[in-house]
């Protein structure tokens, strides 16, 4: 009880008494000594007084041979003993009570100088002692806390269900040990900390406290926080990473089994270990029948190998044959793509593109090699057929482009002769005023085929070729004036006023003055032809300058019909017009604006406009322009003459050609020689010495290119001359034939004045500027659109240069034509079975009737003889094609048959 006391007292903050000094070994043995010395004494004291009494109290019958009476010693001892034993209690009690103090002094500095916060508490949870460590954890000094209840001082709220649970087991005997909790601070904060309680009993066993041990484990639960986390983050990491591994396995396991090429690999001995379904389709074996237990070169070509085996040898690369033929190839390149033959389950020989790579492990260890196979069979099946294709189309490009040729040289042949007689009657100043009204209308009509089969051929020739500008000093001013000097008589004609101005600009840019004339020329051609009344305007701006970059805007404005905005949609495409009337009321292809646009563009601008219906419109563009610093140009524009007189030798077939070549030509003073064929040519040019040839390139017997071959045979004398050709042919494919036979230069037809002097004074005098006619690539005709039976508008402009006479021999001619192909391929045949005789037959039929059905209006008929044409190049499919002539001529024949409309 007195031990308690003590802890209490310490719990209560009391201080305990300090412990006696205890006596030493050595003193206790005194003492002890002391204490029987003692008893002796007392023993030898009582004999004596005992003694003198002995007699009176000494029993009868006893002697008298001790003097002390024996129970007087015995007494006497019996009290010394009792006397010893009690000091002997006192002092062990003594001694205990010493090492007790001493214990409990050793456990408070214990206590005190703990890590730990030790809280000892009473059953009913008031503190009873707060260590230095619990006042530094929780913020309150020990006067401050003893006293209070442990729960209310230090438990948060939400953990006071969780404390109580606790004191009841304490109450029953349980001790909680490095229980993980939280506990408030003096601030109101928060603390994670370690808790033990420990019951405190008494030493009957009762319980009268309990002490709790508090660790501030903050620092722990934070490593544990960012341990969970990165544990947490590991996971996820490992899962995402599972996750990934699970994709590119499936997506790479899907590519293996999805793969339309075969995938093969095989380890470092060539035996298979992957064979994917690619494969198995390919080869015909089946995967496991070969994985791990075939070698590659089952299905490579033995004889193969063993040639490029041979070759690598010739090389100077050692190599063994079969797998080392790979491996070789792999040393040398890696990976390594090339072509070979597989040869599958059947046996049958398959070319493959196949490209080889070695698989080895990111430290270099190679695992084997990895085959890529892709079967080329069906690609060399498309080659072939491309090349056959190929071959059909380039064949089929060039019979378009001899169709054109001819086409030209046909229509610019008959067409040369009637503008050059025109310009030559009307030099006549002797005409009267009627023949001269009716010549006039001659010439403006040829002019104007002129300028539609120019539009078309120059359009053809720039979607073919391209086109390339020219970089020219351009007098804008001088240009500007020129066109409006052309477009002023119509202009006046229709009594519109017409305006061209310039604001502002450099007098002398450098481009190509010729398309600009031509982008000009159509736009104000346009203006005036759809303006009734009041004016056509050219304006030509300044409206930007750097350095010596100028930018210009160029417009041309009319008070015409106008064009509505739905229209301007199709307004600068090939063959487009605003409306279907305007081509027979006004006339012209629908060309003009298309190939304006293609040559503004080709200046880096674009033709744009601005039109309302009924207003007017304004088609206008921007281009920028160099400043030219120098000014030294001839103006090409001018009439070029020859400096002298020369020998001339015209060759052409056709008598109106010869005159009218010869008539220009003497006109200017040179000696001109006709000569009807090439025949001819030769003999003259053998018997006579000449300056210059003009040889036509189509003729009968024999043709312009052979006359020139045979004339540069004649000898070194004759090598010099040069021949140019005239002709309508001015595609490339034409022009390198002239050149390949010996032509130095082509002039096309119809023939231009201007054009042929200053040909000759190139030629002659060799410092004339001029650029002959560019070549004309074929143009692609496409998918032919649906066609009328006939086209009355075309009938009416083939009036305008032909007479009835005229158009009733074309029309038994086609009739000839189409009996022809009836009573020869009638529609009953099976056109797909016709030879190669007569399929060429057969298209050189439809391609005289192209021309012929055109001619007089028969759009459909032509269409479908186009495509006839077409079809019968070989490895071509002519049974639609024949199936659609045939269709035209039954639709054609009715109409033709009927003379009333054709008159």
């Amino acid at each position: 009880m007195n031990d308690f006391k003590d802890a209490k007292r310490k719990f209560e903050g009391a201080p305990v008494p300090a412990p006696r000094r205890p006596v030493r070994r050595g003193g206790r043995a005194l003492i002890r000594l002391f204490g029987v010395a003692v008893i002796v004494s007392l023993s030898v004291m009582a004999g004596r007084i005992a003694s003198q009494h002995t007699r009176a109290w000494e029993p009868p019958g006893v002697g008298h041979g001790l003097d002390v009476p024996w129970w007087i010693f015995v007494i006497s001892l019996a009290v010394g003993l009792s006397i010893a034993g009690l000091i002997e209690l006192q002092l062990s009690r003594y001694e205990r009570r010493n090492a007790h103090k001493l214990r409990q002094a050793h456990l408070a500095a214990i206590v005190e100088g703990s890590s730990y916060a030790i809280v000892g508490q009473s059953i009913d949870g008031t503190v009873l002692s707060w260590n230095k460590t619990a006042e530094r954890l929780f913020g309150y000094t020990a006067e401050q806390a003893i006293g209070q209840n442990a729960t209310e001082l230090m438990v948060p709220d939400d953990l006071r269900d969780e404390e109580q649970q606790m004191l009841s087991g304490i109450s029953d005997g349980t001790a909680f040990a490095y229980l993980w909790t939280k506990r408030k601070r003096a601030n109101g904060t928060l603390v994670d900390v370690a808790v033990s309680i420990s019951p405190i009993r008494a030493d009957d066993g009762r319980l009268i406290g309990m002490a709790a041990s508090m660790r501030d484990i903050t620092d722990l639960v934070q490593a544990e926080r960012e341990v969970h986390d990165l544990n947490a983050a590991l996971e996820r990491q490992v899962a995402e990473r599972t996750c990934q591994l699970e994709k590119t396995l499936t997506l790479q396991t899907a590519i293996l089994e999805r793969a339309a090429y075969a995938v093969i690999a095989t380890d470092v001995t060539g035996t298979i270990t992957l064979f994917n379904p690619a494969a198995e389709r390919m080869l015909g074996y089946k995967a496991e029948d070969l994985i791990g237990r075939a070698s590659a070169m089952l299905f490579h070509d033995s004889d193969e190998l063993a040639a490029r085996a041979e070759a690598m040898r010739k090389e100077g690369i050692s190599v063994s044959s079969n797998l080392g033929v790979l491996q070789a190839r792999l040393a040398r390149n890696d990976p390594d793509t090339a072509m070979w033959t597989y040869i599958d389950a059947m046996g049958n020989r398959i070319p493959t593109r196949l490209t080889l790579s070695r698989l080895r492990t990111k430290t270099g260890v190679n695992l084997g090699v990895l085959g890529i196979a892709v079967d080329l069979t069906e690609q060399l099946k498309y080659e072939d057929e491309l090349k056959a294709a190929r071959a059909s189309a380039e064949q089929a490009s060039a019979a378009k482009a001899d169709f054109l040729a001819n086409m030209s040289h046909e229509i610019r042949t008959p067409l040369n002769g009637i503008i050059g007689y025109a310009d030559l009657v009307l030099e006549d100043e002797t005409l009267a005023p009627d023949t001269r009204r009716q010549v006039m209308r001659i010439f403006e009509a040829s002019d104007s085929l002129r300028v539609i089969i120019d539009d078309i051929l120059d359009f053809s020739k720039i979607e073919a070729c391209g086109l390339t500008l020219e970089s020219k000093p351009l007098y804008i001013n001088e240009l500007i004036a020129n066109c409006a000097s052309i477009i002023e008589p119509k202009a006046d004609e229709k009594g519109l006023k017409l305006i061209a101005t310039a604001q502002a600009t450099p007098p002398v840019l450098i481009g190509d003055a010729g398309r600009l004339r031509q982008v000009l020329l159509n736009l104000m051609n346009n203006a005036v032809k759809f303006t009734t009344a009041g004016s056509v305007e050219l304006i030509v701006s300044c409206i930007g300058r750097v350095d010596h970059l100028v930018r210009l805007r160029i417009s041309v404005a009319d008070t015409g019909i106008g064009i509505s905005p739905e229209a301007q949609k199709g307004l600068f495409k090939r063959f487009s017009q605003a409306d279907e009337t305007i081509s027979r009321k006004f006339g012209g292809t629908g060309l003009g604006l298309a190939i304006s646009q293609r040559i503004v563009q080709a200046m880096h601008g674009e033709l744009k406009i601005d039109s309302q219906p009924g207003v007017g419109s304004t088609f206008y563009f921007e281009v920028e322009l160099p400043v030219a610093e120098r000014i030294d140009i001839e103006r090409l524009d001018a009439q070029v003459h020859c400096s002298r007189s020369v020998k001339i030798l015209v060759v052409d077939d056709v008598e109106m050609n010869r005159d009218l070549c010869k008539t220009m030509l003497t006109r200017a003073g040179h000696d001109v020689d006709l000569a009807d064929s090439g025949a001819t040519a030769i003999a003259m040019v053998a018997s006579r010495t000449y300056d210059l040839i003009f040889m036509d390139v189509q003729m009968g017997e024999m043709d312009g290119l052979e006359a020139t071959r045979r004339i540069r045979a004649l000898g070194h004398a004759y090598r010099d001359v040069p021949i140019i050709a005239l002709t309508a042919n001015v595609l490339p494919e034409q022009v390198e034939r002239y050149k390949a036979a010996g032509v130095d230069g082509h002039l096309g037809k119809p023939i231009n004045r201007a054009e042929l002097l200053a040909c000759v004074a190139r030629w002659i005098d060799g410092d004339i500027a001029h650029v002959p006619s560019e070549p004309l690539a074929p143009v692609e005709l496409g998918s032919e659109p649906e066609h009328p039976v006939r086209d009355q508008a075309a009938l009416e402009d083939l009036r305008m240069f032909a007479s009835e006479h005229d158009i009733a021999g074309f029309a038994e001619q086609l009739r000839d034509t189409i009996t022809r192909i009836r009573t020869q391929w009638p529609h009953h045949i099976d056109a797909m079975k016709l030879d190669h005789e007569a399929r060429t037959a057969l298209g050189a039929a439809a391609h005289k009737t192209v021309s012929l059905a055109g001619q007089l209006g028969f759009k459909q008929l032509a269409a479908a003889c186009r495509r006839m044409e077409a079809a019968c190049a070989p490895h071509r499919d002519i049974h639609d094609a024949f199936a659609a002539l045939h269709a035209a001529l039954d639709n054609a024949e009715p109409v033709l048959d009927a003379p009333y409309e054709l008159t």
